[in-house]
């Protein structure tokens, strides 16, 4: 028994080594120098940490600087040569869509008292490109699928219970239905395929959620401290995932 739990000890210590060796090699990758430039720029420019950004035009343009590079590194992680904008391949054709239709929920976003709602359809539209991307990956008699809908339904009832508006509740509950089928579409492709890729993917849509979740609750339930910067932090973690997710995949211990 004690040799079986030391084999277990030792084979997740190797697992989380390979883990951390390929998120180093994905992360020096030159191709995402620009996010982490612009991500940088936003920081120090709009200073998130305190407050939200101004509702101005570079507010928002500088907002989704990062989300655009991404979508470049997608597009030239696939190859893609002119004159054709998408890469063929479907995964990262839809990735690279979602990033970019992401960015203006972003720019929405900036204006959260007028522009709320359409950010959220923007995202919404965001998160089925997501779908499409991940596929249809269940794997049989997995648990993952009722885990999603038990914490999909649960957060929806917590926050909805704050919201008086009935076409608020209407657009929240297909938000929540979307993204929390995202989620288990990203975890139940890393159950079946076990590849780093996959695992990528899965970790970006749970920042992505956590994310989602946290800007809920600061608007409807109660006051969170530096919201705008765990929000935004998460966010911006999320979709690096999800975009580095594209790269080529290698089985994960």
């Amino acid at each position: 028994m004690l040799l079986l739990d030391h084999q277990e000890t030792l084979h997740d210590k190797d697992a989380m080594d390979s883990f951390r060796e390929e998120l180093i090699r994905r992360m020096k990758n030159t191709r995402l120098f620009p996010f982490y430039g612009f991500v940088t720029v936003y920081y120090l420019a709009y200073l998130p940490f305190w407050d939200y950004p101004p509702v101005t035009f570079s507010a928002a343009f500088f907002k989704a600087l990062p989300i655009w590079s991404l979508a470049f590194f997608v597009r030239q992680t696939a190859g893609v040569q002119q004159p054709d904008i998408f890469p063929k391949e479907y995964y990262s054709k839809f990735v690279m869509l979602g990033l970019l239709i992401s960015s203006i929920g972003d720019a929405f976003l900036v204006s959260r008292p007028t522009l709320f709602i359409p950010g959220m359809l923007a995202f919404m539209v965001a998160h089925v490109c997501y779908l499409l991307a991940f596929g249809p990956s269940e794997v049989p008699d997995s648990r993952i699928k009722s885990i999603f809908a038990l914490a999909g339904v649960a957060s929806f009832l917590y926050i909805a219970d704050a919201i008086d508006s009935c076409v608020m509740q209407l657009i929240l509950l297909c938000y929540f239905a979307v993204i929390f089928t995202v989620g288990w579409r990203a975890e139940a492709r890393y159950e079946r395929n076990q590849t780093y890729s996959a695992l990528f993917g899965s970790i970006g849509m749970f920042f992505f959620m956590f994310s989602d979740f946290i800007i809920a609750i600061a608007k409807w339930k109660f006051y969170v401290p530096f919201a705008e910067f765990i929000v935004l932090s998460c966010y911006y973690v999320a979709q690096f995932c999800i975009a580095i997710s594209t790269e080529v995949n290698k089985p994960a211990l």
